[in-house]
């Protein structure tokens, strides 16, 4: 069905020289002749010339030629139809051109360059543009009968009420489908041969609206389709709709995994597990515990403390932070080849650094001060222990691949939405207004410059290249008109960057090995309180939980614990060799 709509004009149709041309005042289209020959495969071949007149003599050196590839059968269904460019030429000879994405389908812009700036200026001379490319897909099968539907031509010419004239090449066989309109007001259909159609439109109104044309054939005219084509066909009409709503799918499917429904959160445990004080330092356990406050230092500090003297690297007199500190391993037993060695590396990285640091104290005699080396290690310690987690985490590579998955669909949308330009001065501002909320809450990430021309630039790029960026986005954004067609594909986009924003928020979210981590601590809590069973009591695994229950602050608990396993297996009083006696 040739549609001849105001709109959607399904040939080509002269836009404008850039987004910031006034085609008007530049040029003007003074006629336009398209012949479209049509072939037993419902295929066609299209020329079209363009006579244009140039008022300027600068310009901005070419034109835009649209070719839209969407369109709307009767049943209202949108279809995308084949497209391939044949040729681009400027007054009989090949010219320069390049292809943009739409939603209705090219823009082609013919012409040697893209800015005034540039000395290729059409000269105010008549000027013919011609255009030919491939179209597939101009059949429908209705009942026992086959319609040639073919696009739109030259309905209007970028507003322009010039004349135009039309002649289709057919299928002998065909028979011209009266309109629901009439078609004398609008246009004049002759036959010019047997197997020849003349429409000729005489200049008017660029925005008038003209009927439809419908050539009717005989089932069997054209090649039956196939029906993998069929389903080629069906996937090029839904092609942009799917990858425009698989983000948000993909960021909803991320979500449903990293908040673990009921259904996927394993069930409590009854026992505690045992490999899990392997895995982890107590100064780790002190910090999952409280969450992260600022109080979970002096916890962790002192759990390291008692974990360097029940594995026999250090001597202490108590377990509270006056406790006092003798009998250090010697850097001289830390060496290779040396019986401490294998001990000392077998120590979690936070254990070691409170090792480091108690003995850069000054002794008196042959004891340290605990408790003097802890304000110094505060901050040092929370980076190791976060070290430490982060290690656990691993590399969350489903949530990666699914942000980078989410990035390149959206490039996708963008681009064959003709959206590209515009969603980067989107993504332009967002980017800016980000690293600006990022210095005010993390100023010490942007440190300042110590030499002149070191913050001369961070001076030129804060007050002058950030502003710049702002400002140049807002002004395309506000320039730019995004046409009906573009719009849900633009909603698409901001869902697709707010999708990778969720994405890389959820990052910092505790994985379900973290999350089981921190369960495995409140149940280790529980144990040491008698709530829940778990190893069986002996002095090896009191001494070994002991760090951990200073972390949870339980350390009394479990001593009263061990004390009553002591006397109802009639012991001896227990005198450790990594305690100072009194």
């Amino acid at each position: 069905m040739l549609r001849l709509l105001s709109w959607p004009i399904l040939c080509a149709m002269l836009l404008a020289l850039t987004s910031c041309s006034n085609f008007d005042q530049e040029f003007t289209v003074q006629s336009a002749n398209s012949t479209v020959e049509v072939y037993t495969d419902g295929t066609a071949f299209v020329s079209e010339f363009f006579d244009i007149a140039v008022k300027r003599a600068e310009n901005y050196g070419g034109v835009y030629v649209d070719i839209p590839q969407r369109f709307t059968d009767a049943s209202g269904g949108v279809h995308w139809r084949d497209f391939q460019l044949a040729a681009a030429r400027r007054g009989g000879l090949d010219e320069y051109f390049s292809i943009e994405n739409n939603v209705p389908g090219y823009s082609i812009y013919i012409g040697m360059e893209h800015c005034k700036s540039c000395s290729a200026d059409l000269p105010k001379v008549p000027t013919k543009i011609q255009i030919a490319y491939w179209l597939g897909r101009l059949v429908r099968q209705e009942g026992n009968r086959e319609v040639l539907f073919l696009p739109a031509y030259m309905g209007r010419v970028h507003g322009q009420g010039a004349k135009k004239t039309l002649t289709l090449k057919l299928p002998p066989g065909g028979t011209l489908r009266p309109s629901q309109q009439d078609r004398a007001a609008a246009y004049d259909v002759t036959r010019s041969a047997p197997n020849e159609l003349l429409v000729s439109i005489p200049a008017g109104k660029g925005d008038r609206v003209l009927p439809d044309i419908e050539i009717e054939y005989p089932a069997g005219t054209f090649v039956i389709v196939t029906s993998g084509k069929r389903i080629q066909w069906w996937l090029s009409d839904h092609f942009l709709p799917f990858i425009s709503i698989l983000g948000p799918l993909i960021v909803a499917l991320v979500a449903i995994l990293k908040f673990r429904p009921s259904w996927l959160v394993p069930a409590p445990l009854i026992t505690v597990d045992t490999k899990i004080t392997q895995n982890i330092s107590p100064a780790l356990a002190a910090y999952l515990f409280r969450n992260w406050k600022a109080d979970a230092a002096k916890a962790a500090f002192l759990a390291s403390v008692c974990q360097l003297a029940v594995k026999r690297m250090l001597r202490i007199s108590s377990l509270d932070e006056d406790a006092e500190a003798s009998n250090l391993i010697t850097k001289q037993e830390r060496k290779k080849g040396k019986p401490g060695r294998s001990r000392w590396y077998a120590l979690p990285a936070p254990t070691r650094l409170v090792f480091g640091q108690i003995e850069g104290e000054r002794p008196a005699g042959d004891r340290r001060r605990v408790k003097n080396a802890r304000p110094d290690v505060r901050d040092e310690l929370h980076r190791t222990v976060t070290e430490e987690y982060q290690k656990i985490r691993g590399k969350d590579r489903w949530s990666l691949a699914a942000a980078v998955s989410i990035l390149a669909l959206g490039i996708v949308v963008a681009s064959f939405s003709g959206l590209l330009i515009f969603s980067t001065a989107i993504c332009g501002i967002l980017l800016v207004l980000l690293i600006v909320v990022t210095m005010f809450r993390h100023p010490e990430r942007f440190p300042v410059a110590a030499g002149t021309s070191e913050q001369f630039s961070q001076a030129a790029f804060l007050f002058v290249g950030l502003p710049a960026i702002v400002i140049a986005a807002l002004s395309y954004i506000g320039t730019t008109e995004v046409i009906s067609e573009q719009r849900p594909y633009l909603m698409a986009i901001l869902l697709h960057i707010v999708g990778i924003i969720a994405i890389v928020a959820m990052l910092r979210m505790p994985t379900p090995k973290q999350r089981q981590i921190r369960n495995n601590i409140l149940d280790l809590n529980r144990y040491f309180r008698g709530e829940i069973n778990g190893p069986a009591m002996s002095v090896e695994c009191y001494e070994h939980y002991l760090p951990f229950a200073v972390a949870l602050d339980v350390e009394q608990r479990w001593t009263e614990r061990f004390n009553l396993w002591r006397e109802r297996e009639k012991m001896d009083a227990y005198a450790p060799d990594w305690l100072i006696a009194s």
